[in-house]
């Protein structure tokens, strides 16, 4: 088993901050530490491992709309990346609101209609302007896609629409806490751009829970044999819970080599000469698993060896001659052909090619002529030339 190449990883924003302090006036060193500690309610945010793989908390197969995106407005503090959304053509009210991720529930703040889930690793979702929750117990489990509750406008009097943030913070929760720009599981990418209200105007649609779908890219095509060194890349649909690959054999499925990969690669040389298949395995943000193999692809990088010599061939002048040898030797993509001289030149060479080890010369003048052979496998590699017989006219 390999390692695998990854060009993306989801990951949450890590941030630290040291403050060292060398005076020692009392009153000022009070009040550094209490603006510190405001500071650090609204900046600065513990490190965290890598934030999981999110789907949109929307129902599956309807359209909504940004309606106020990342920074001014209300998004401007600690919740800087935050979108309001609403249904396109529809109420808005009363729609469902579905868990991003799996987690429990945290908080909930009935005034403003505030569900906050907790995924540990000091990672947090939350669902502002809730009309209603399915369930305020702390510590009720959610599964990535259920529904958690109903849009409302609590809050947002006369306005309804769905607040939602994803944000990192201290242990406690509360302090430290910092939104994260946000990445969908249905291919939505909505990265810092700068400006107000970023991402304003974009239309979401979120997708039914579902295994995740593998593609795959390479210059290098099944049932084909190489010598060079091949790339093959893969890539996700509806993943985010971390990838595996293996070569000749589908990669275990308790665990991802690589949590939140969502795409990498994977190159000949890694498994060495033969014929492969590259399988992978990558999870959904909800867990699913799904498996695709991409081959088999021979890769040979050893040149075939060449026929042992035969027997010095005599024939009279202005006769064709036919020349028979044993067969070169490719133990691994086999031998597509011979390229063939004859003539007197020790170090000759020549372009034409024959598939059978055997030739008939054309008609030949009196004299000694070589018989030089250079064996070509499937792959492409080809033998030093080699002289492995002699033709004598008389």
């Amino acid at each position: 088993m390999t390692s695998l190449r990854t060009t993306r990883q989801s990951k949450a924003p890590a941030f630290r901050r040291v403050v060292v302090y060398h005076r020692t006036h009392t009153l000022t060193l009070c009040w550094l530490m209490v603006l510190v500690a405001i500071c650090s309610t609204f900046v600065t945010p513990a490190p965290v491992s890598a934030a999981p793989q999110l789907v949109l908390p929307t129902p599956p197969g309807e359209q909504w709309v940004v309606i106020q995106g990342y920074a001014c407005g209300t998004h401007n503090s600690w919740d800087r990346y935050s979108l309001d959304l609403a249904q396109v053509g529809e109420p808005t009210y009363g729609a469902p609101v579905r868990a991003a991720v799996a987690g429990k529930v945290w908080y909930w703040g009935a005034p403003t209609g505030t569900l906050i889930l907790g995924h540990g690793g000091n990672f947090f979702t939350m669902y502002t302007h809730m009309s209603r929750a399915v369930s305020t117990d702390l510590g009720r489990y959610f599964e990535t896609g259920e529904v958690l509750g109903y849009v409302g406008d609590r809050g947002a009097p006369g306005v309804p629409h769905l607040h939602f943030t994803a944000f990192t913070a201290n242990s406690d929760g509360w302090s430290g806490k910092h939104s994260v720009p946000l990445h969908f599981a249905e291919g939505y990418d909505l990265p810092e751009v700068g400006g107000c209200s970023q991402h304003q105007g974009t239309a979401l649609t979120a997708m039914a829970l579902q295994p995740p779908q593998i593609t795959f890219s390479s210059p290098a095509q099944p049932n084909m044999w190489y010598n060079s060194d091949q790339r093959i890349e893969f890539t996700t649909l509806w993943g985010g819970g971390g990838m595996s690959q293996a070569w000749d054999q589908a990669p275990p499925g308790d665990t991802p080599m690589f949590p939140q990969n969502t795409d990498g690669y994977a190159t000949l040389s890694d498994i060495g000469e033969g014929v492969h298949t590259l399988t992978v395995r990558a999870w959904g943000p909800d867990g699913k698993q799904a498996t695709a193999t991409y081959g088999p692809v021979g890769y040979d990088v050893t040149a075939p060896s060449n026929p042992p010599p035969i027997a010095e061939l005599h024939a009279r002048p202005g006769i064709p001659l036919g020349v028979v040898w044993s067969p070169g030797s490719d133990h691994l993509s086999g031998v597509a052909g011979y390229r063939v001289y004859i003539g007197p030149d020790a170090n000759g060479e020549d372009a034409w090619f024959i598939t059978e080890p055997q030739i008939t010369t054309p008609p030949l003048v009196g004299g000694r002529y070589l018989v030089r052979v250079q064996t070509l496998d499937q792959a492409g590699n080809a033998s030093a030339w080699t002289t492995i017989g002699l033709i004598v006219i008389a």
